[in-house]
């Protein structure tokens, strides 16, 4: 795939679907990280990705490409949500986030939900404003006062996948804080288990 800074408006992301790919194209001059420090990211994110991932810096980009998907968004099921969590806790504990976990970069294919849009760093510069590039309600309170995310985020963007009950009663609790995504998960299973018993 072929870009040149001629065909891209400043500040402007793009996006470019193949047979097979899906590209995002972005301006240097919206990363707001050093290069270095998303080349350390994006580097990261290819050895946890569940798909194929490459990175390409041009002159005045850097592109990301990976496999595109055919599956859908869904709401995750217990199964599907276990499986997250063992992979966000795994990601986690090599010191990796995404930063903007909902249904809409979930994929659910073969029943095993799949993440996608990573992005090479969470501060951007958007239509001449700095933005943290995360869902603006699932940012981690703690996250949003150092303008930095964290695996903290990632757990209140799953507790929204949980369900509505499990995001009111544990955002931004020092529950969500100290247990991982698996005891998050079993934390609002086995507290629906007592109420349901009372």
């Amino acid at each position: 795939m072929k870009t040149s800074s001629n065909n891209l408006i400043n500040n402007q992301i793009y996006k470019r679907r193949t047979q097979n790919h899906f590209y995002k194209i972005y301006p240097k001059d919206v990363l707001l990280d050093s290069f270095e420090k998303i080349e350390i990211r994006l580097n990261l994110v290819k050895s946890v990705s569940q798909y194929f991932f490459d990175y390409k810096w041009t002159e005045s980009n850097l592109i990301l490409k990976s496999q595109l998907f055919k599956g859908k968004h869904q709401p995750l099921d217990k199964p599907q949500l276990n499986l997250l969590a063992i992979y966000l806790d795994d990601i986690h504990s090599k010191d990796i986030f995404h930063g903007d976990i909902h249904v809409r970069n979930i994929f659910i294919d073969n029943d095993k939900p799949i993440l996608v849009d990573w992005e090479p760093c969470t501060l951007q510069q958007i239509n001449s404003k700095r933005i943290i590039k995360s869902h603006s309600r699932g940012i981690a309170i703690k996250d949003r006062k150092i303008k930095k995310i964290s695996p903290l985020t990632d757990k209140k963007g799953f507790l929204k996948l949980i369900s509505e009950k499990a995001f009111s009663e544990l955002a931004d609790t020092s529950e969500m804080k100290n247990l991982t995504c698996r005891e998050l998960l079993d934390y609002q299973s086995s507290s629906l288990s007592s109420s349901f018993s009372e």
